[in-house]
């Protein structure tokens, strides 16, 4: 992949999902969420910004090479006072008169300078600059693998509250069959029918029922806060998934294909791989700072003095101190380092250690991302197979309770038996709810690890979502 490619793709997606989002007030889309995620994730800006500080080292190792170009401007003023044995003069027979004399100046100079200086030979720098290269790729590479897991962790908390929503409702279900039962089996034990156990094992069940159901409340204000860290702010309803959502094996089929992708795209590996360059190059940078270092320098100067001198006595002759200078001064240097305490030579074991513990870090990521498609893969398609069996499940056990119950109507069945299959359709109707998510996102992940996961599939997965019904009068009460 291009360099800023996935970015690029990001941002033309989330524009787009512009067009679609809901007004304010309305039940939100995946969409609208992943839009609000993409601008307000601090985890994500947090990401951004120590991936755009990352593509400085490049530019910053390559300045080693480049010209260097520098000004200066000085000012200064000076002013010197001195006392001194001096001949004052001469007596009429000729003989010096010697006394103390007083000198005094005072000067301002000012100047300025420019110098030029070039690197002609370094290897160290060089291998640097080669390190910086790889580094900036590494950064790019990340900040994909971050865009790509914004999705996945959008998609988790959007079906999470989507999944707590439906377990809620599920145990209310629960809560109002069970009130119905525990009033139906109070019927039949005022006209006899029933033993008082049986009424005592339907409260039990009504009670466990609203436990469940509180249980199931304080879930769904959890999934919802937790949607509220991706996006900063509160939630209200959210389109639900549609019936005709179907579990898919994923394509290709073929799992050794999956293995191909993610040693091929998946960002996390590829970063690695650039890491353990990046870590190469350093270690010879490292290693040829003992070598000799060329470089070329250039600098001109021009200053200029101006001021004052007086002496006591006066002198004959009194010269200013005014004068002007200019200067050109070039240079070819030679440096090597003969001894630094140490100090090169720890550097230079470091990085190679450091070049060893990135190379072993590729490698286990490597075995880690093919183990990971393999996986993946099969849980995908051992979710396809479960969603399958979820939903004939529903069908097997609303079959059990209607037998089970006209069991109980002519005896030859208890309120426990009763009581049990409906906890079991309840429980086939949460099994087949779950199952939809996990296989929803697990396949995420799936592409995740292969590196082909991008915003287009928030679309595809948008299009199964349906705005939630308007809420009825009996929903008020």
């Amino acid at each position: 992949m291009t360099r800023l490619l996935f970015r690029q793709r990001l941002v033309q997606t989330a524009a787009a999902c512009l067009f679609l989002a809901s007004p304010l007030g309305q039940a939100e889309s995946l969409l609208d969420i992943y839009e609000l995620a993409l601008n307000n994730d601090a985890q994500l800006k947090a990401q951004e910004a120590q991936y755009l500080a990352n593509l400085q080292q490049e530019r910053l190792a390559l300045s080693a090479l480049l010209p260097q170009v520098t000004a200066g401007y000085g000012i200064s003023g000076t002013v010197n006072e001195s006392t001194s044995q001096q001949i004052l003069g001469f007596d009429p027979t000729g003989t010096p008169v010697i006394g103390e004399g007083f000198n005094r100046s005072d000067t301002d100079t000012d100047g300025w300078d420019v110098s030029l200086s070039q690197t002609l030979f370094d290897l160290s720098a060089w291998y640097n600059y080669q390190a910086g290269e790889e580094v900036s790729k590494r950064a790019e590479a990340e900040f994909a693998a971050n865009t790509q897991n914004l999705i996945v962790r959008t998609v988790e908390a959007y079906f999470a509250v989507l999944r707590a929503q439906d377990n809620l409702a599920a145990a209310e279900a629960q809560e109002r069959a069970f009130e119905r039962q525990l009033e139906q089996t109070r019927q039949r034990f005022e006209v006899g029918l029933i033993a008082i156990t049986d009424v005592y094992e339907a409260e039990a069940a009504r009670d466990l029922a609203q436990v469940g159901r509180i249980v199931e409340e304080n879930n769904v204000a959890v999934a919802k806060e937790r949607l509220s860290v991706l996006t900063g702010q509160e939630h209200g309803q959210l389109f639900t998934l549609s019936d005709d959502f179907q579990a898919k094996p994923p394509a290709p089929a073929d799992r050794s294909e999956w293995v191909n992708f993610a040693l091929n795209n998946n960002y996390q590996l590829a970063a690695a791989r650039y890491s353990e360059e990046a870590a190469r190059q350093s270690a010879k940078a490292n290693r040829y700072e003992h070598a000799p270092k060329v470089s070329a320098t250039y600098r001109y100067e021009d200053t200029e003095t101006q001021g004052s001198r007086s002496a006591i006595p006066e002198p004959i002759f009194l010269v200013q101190p005014d004068s002007e200078q200019t200067r050109e001064v070039w240079q070819v240097r030679v440096d090597m380092p003969l001894f630094t305490g140490g100090r090169l030579s720890a550097n230079r074991r470091r990085a190679e250690q450091e070049y060893i513990a990135a190379k072993e870090n590729r490698v286990n990521l490597m075995r880690t991302t093919v183990t990971s498609a393999r996986s993946l893969h099969m849980t995908v398609m051992s979710d396809v197979a479960r969603v399958a069996a979820r939903r004939q499940s529903i069908k097997s056990s609303q079959s059990a309770l209607d037998a089970t119950e006209a069991g109980y109507e002519v005896g030859t069945r208890n309120i426990v038996d009763v009581l049990n299959a409906q906890n079991l359709v309840f429980q086939s109707e949460r099994d087949y709810a779950n199952s939809r998510y996990d296989f929803i996102v697990n396949s995420l992940r799936l592409k995740e690890n292969a590196g082909t996961l991008s915003p287009d599939d928030v679309k595809r997965l948008d299009a199964f979502l349906n705005p939630p019904p308007a809420p009825t009068a009996s929903d008020n009460q």
